[in-house]
């Protein structure tokens, strides 16, 4: 991103007011969910510099299993190599920089780039370059210091697979050490994975997000969550790092909120009637309900469309098994019940971010603190 631009809209004035208290302060100007310009900053200095969720166990389970997924605007690749362990590499031949793995593949013993046919061990290794020397004159052994596919930093938490493209982001134990101290309680070791939900959002990635940890609309866009869990319960997001949270009390399980699917083993009864609502800066929430695990991933398309994934976990057979068929279908028509309600409240957001008679907004010094903090945390990554 030209350096001019990326100061035009995170001038000093604009930096000044995010350290202001709440009710003084605003959130981000219009041009960081309008502009092309930023988006491409923010694959670079913030998608590619932090701890990433690329993708999923489940995806590669099997050795020489592989999976491409774009993050940060780029193309990676995921895989199981010989040994069941879990790699990550960017997914470029080093040859003529084509896609190497342009579809999800299983039992591969190589991974052979469509252009030329040069072939990779899933160590990343190089292995063979067909008539590099001339026709039917091969290079069966490049050596040790042929140019291998590029790794990237990767580590796994239960089914899921981070990456750290830029390597230079904190240890992901710390990162992930506050998720770990506030779900002691949870055996996560007795979720399976069970369903992916997948929307086309018409609007900013920063918007549905912010919208995740906004605890302030539920009385007037969901109604259903308002009577499963009142705002009269609810606290204010607390952060710390780049993690946002809280915690709001069940009043009655619902469909699709508790009834009928077995709970985490070993919770007491104050949690069997509690939700937890993380969200894990920039892209990432994980919602934790007594019955099931939600991940909510966001994919920055364009300023103005994001896809958002919902990767849906139960408890032990309540995941696969048919009994629990119409249950899950319940939890899952109610996610699609409560991101519908959201998606046209963010639609409405992402058009009035033309006007400007909007920038940055006037803070509730109650609920707002997150989306201050939020301002700040992209700041310290797209600031000079």
């Amino acid at each position: 991103m030209n350096v001019d631009v990326t100061r035009n809209i995170l001038t000093d004035e604009v930096l000044s007011r995010f350290d202001l208290a709440t009710e003084e302060a605003t959130g981000l100007p219009n041009a960081c969910y309008t502009s092309k310009e930023w988006l491409k900053a923010e694959n670079t200095r913030l998608f590619a510099k932090t701890w990433m969720l690329a993708g999923f166990c489940h995806d590669i389970p099997g050795k020489g299993d592989a999976c491409p997924v774009d993050l940060a605007g780029m193309p990676l690749v995921i895989l199981r190599d010989n040994d069941g362990e879990i790699r990550a590499f960017h997914n470029v031949c080093r040859h003529r920089g084509a896609v190497i793995v342009p579809e999800k593949c299983s039992a591969q013993r190589m991974l052979t780039c469509p252009y030329h046919a040069w072939a990779y061990g899933l160590d990343g290794s190089l292995r063979s370059r067909p008539h590099f020397y001339g026709g039917d004159n091969h290079d069966t052994d490049p050596g040790p210091d042929a140019p291998g596919l590029v790794p990237v930093r990767h580590a796994v938490w239960h089914d899921l697979i981070f990456v750290n493209i830029s390597g230079d982001a904190i240890a992901f134990e710390e990162h992930w050490k506050p998720f770990t101290r506030w779900t002691a309680d949870y055996d996560f070791s007795a979720l399976n994975y069970a369903e992916t939900l997948d929307f086309d959002v018409k609007g900013n990635w920063k918007l549905i997000y912010e919208n995740f940890y906004d605890a302030y609309h539920v009385p007037a866009v969901h109604p259903r969550l308002e009577e499963f869990s009142p705002i009269t319960g609810s606290i204010g997001i607390e952060t710390e790092g780049p993690w946002f949270y809280n915690t709001n009390p069940i009043e009655e399980p619902q469909e699709g909120r508790g009834l009928g699917m077995p709970m985490y083993p070993g919770l007491d009864a104050v949690g069997q009637r509690t939700t937890w609502y993380f969200h894990l800066f920039p892209t990432m929430a994980i919602q934790i309900w007594p019955d099931q695990m939600a991940i909510f991933q966001l994919h920055a398309i364009e300023p103005g469309r994001t896809i958002e994934h919902i990767h849906m976990y139960f408890i032990g057979e309540a995941a696969t098994e048919p009994q629990y068929a119409k249950n899950r279908q319940d939890v899952y028509d109610m996610w699609d019940e409560l991101n519908t309600e959201d998606f046209l409240i963010v639609e409405n957001m992402q058009g009035a971010r033309s006007s400007p008679a909007f920038d940055g907004g006037a803070l509730s010094p109650f609920w707002d603190p997150a989306t201050q903090h939020s301002a700040k945390l992209m700041a310290g990554f797209m600031k000079d």
